[in-house]
């Protein structure tokens, strides 16, 4: 009976376990016939044996064949259990996989549809551009000088438009970057003006490097056209002063934060959908754009405060690889 004792109640336990598994129950009957088959195939192997050897004693043979049954049962139940739960991951999967394929699908035909709107709007757009450059030059009229600032930005939404549709796409191409340098050379292609970035970063991570760019790009101008001096924030049109952008690496990834107005909490989650509208009026999609490539990385992205009051971005669930064997960078100003 103590020999029998262990197997029975991994049997029970079993049982019980099933009741809060994650396993579908669907699965159950698979489960019983492993169950049954290891009971019956094993408790006939050791009756032969039995019958061929047997203890000379009614009870040593009734023993016998109960501890047969009951290593064949939980030996039985092991494996559909085993098994079960490789089909439910191979089930899952799948079943990502064609969830992936199907995001992929409809981010390329956004991508096909943008293409062809910003294809069709930019030859009318140019043409409205050129007259409207022909007309300045013969006539001073500030309103001549709305109309462009209108359709410079107008050319803008539509190149944000495309790098939208395409932020989406899912990534099957990574590879390991240095944070460090791609945030020096991100800050270095967004005109920020009299603002600093202290670039604190110390790990490389695998992502794919155009789009963490963009990223990075998108960031930065998002915190200098809010908080830059003497322009009208978005949140706070009292704000002035020099703006101090920091980038530093945390355990799950990394954040750009600032010290500029910051966001109101009842504004956070809005700022980052598509085309949110700040109070100046006008549409911005390059958060959107952050958020999408933070997804097709399979990251997380928060917004919350700064130590400074200002605005910070957190990304995490990043895939951090080795530490780059260089030292925090002393601050720079922009350009």
């Amino acid at each position: 009976m103590l020999s029998v004792s262990p197997f029975a109640l991994s049997i029970v336990v079993a049982g019980l376990w099933f009741e809060r598994a994650d396993l579908s129950p669907t699965q159950y009957p698979r489960i019983g016939a492993w169950f049954a088959g290891g009971l019956g195939s094993f408790l006939l192997l050791n009756l032969a044996m039995i019958a061929a050897w047997p203890t000379g004693t009614v009870s040593g043979d009734l023993g016998w064949a109960l501890f047969a049954a009951a290593v064949g049962g939980a030996g039985g139940l092991a494996i559909g259990v085993f098994e079960a739960r490789a089909i439910a991951r191979a089930v899952e999967a799948e079943r990502h996989r064609l969830q992936r394929a199907a995001v992929e699908r409809r981010n390329e035909r956004l991508d096909e549809f943008a293409s062809l709107v910003a294809h069709d709007l930019r030859n009318p757009l140019e043409v409205a551009s050129g007259n409207v450059e022909l007309a300045r030059r013969e006539h001073d009229s500030p309103r001549l000088d709305t109309a462009a600032a209108a359709l410079d930005r107008m050319g803008t939404i539509i190149d944000q438009t495309l790098l939208l549709a395409r932020s989406g796409h899912v990534i099957s191409d990574t590879e390991l970057i240095d944070l460090r340098d791609l945030v020096d050379q991100s800050w270095q292609s967004v005109p920020t003006g009299a603002a600093t970035l202290r670039n604190e970063v110390t790990h490389t991570i695998e992502a794919d490097p155009d789009r963490l760019r963009h990223l990075f790009e998108n960031l930065f101008r998002n915190s200098v056209e809010h908080s830059s001096r003497g322009s009208q924030n978005a949140f706070d049109d009292d704000c002035t002063g020099d703006l101090t952008v920091r980038v530093g690496s945390t355990d799950g990834g990394f954040y750009v934060a600032d010290d500029g107005p910051g966001i109101p909490p009842e504004k956070r989650e809005a700022v980052l959908e598509d085309g949110y509208s700040t109070t100046d009026g006008e549409g911005g999609l390059g958060l959107a754009i952050v958020q999408r490539i933070v997804d097709a990385h399979g990251w997380e992205l928060a917004v919350t405060e700064s130590d400074e009051g200002g605005t910070r971005f957190e990304i995490t669930g990043v895939d951090s690889r080795v530490p780059a064997a260089v030292r925090p960078s002393e601050t720079a100003r922009g350009s």
